[in-house]
């Protein structure tokens, strides 16, 4: 190191150099830019976790909201709560295992927040499912159980962005 020059400590980059580099040295010239590193290197992992989760919790849901309007005659509001619990217990065990599988929060704790979290999800989940029901009629497509799956896409998307950053930092923060 030259006499101008001096050591920088960083996590996980151990000793690094900021000076200009002696003369019979090949190193690049001096830099004070530091090597990029994301707050959250885990959320690379998280995000497709959460996705697949997702969609398996849609799978449930859309399912059960399906056969509710097929099999037992439900409207399309009263088939798609039944869907939405199951969904929401299966998606909190799975995120628990998968997703947020380095959490240390306290189980119970964690699956409390996440119904709350899920709870504001509903909420934009259902009035946009709601919304596509009313509709839908008045653009000439009818409201049958083979069209409800689609409802349930459309609330489920809007309502996955802001679940996730509700869950991943607030239902499995410590």
């Amino acid at each position: 190191m030259t006499p101008f020059g001096r050591l920088l400590e960083g996590e996980n980059y151990g000793p690094r150099r900021l000076s200009a580099p002696g003369t019979d040295s090949n190193e690049a010239p001096m830099s004070a830019v530091k090597p990029v590193v994301t707050a959250h290197p885990r959320i690379a992992e998280q995000i497709p976790a959460f996705a697949a989760i997702g969609f398996f919790g849609y799978l449930v849901d859309a399912g059960i909201t399906f056969a509710g309007a097929k099999y037992l005659g439900l409207s399309p509001e009263l088939a798609r709560p039944p869907g939405f619990v199951v969904a929401t217990i299966v998606n909190f065990t799975l995120n628990r295992l998968i997703t947020f599988r380095h959490s240390r929060a306290p189980l119970f704790r964690s699956f409390l927040r996440y119904c709350g979290v899920a709870s504001i999800g509903l909420a934009v989940n259902y009035s946009v499912y709601s919304v596509c029901v009313a509709l839908a009629p008045r653009i000439g497509i009818g409201v049958t159980p083979a069209i409800l799956p689609l409802f349930v896409a459309a609330g489920s998307g809007a309502a996955m962005v802001l679940t996730f950053l509700g869950f991943r930092f607030f239902a499995f923060r410590l």
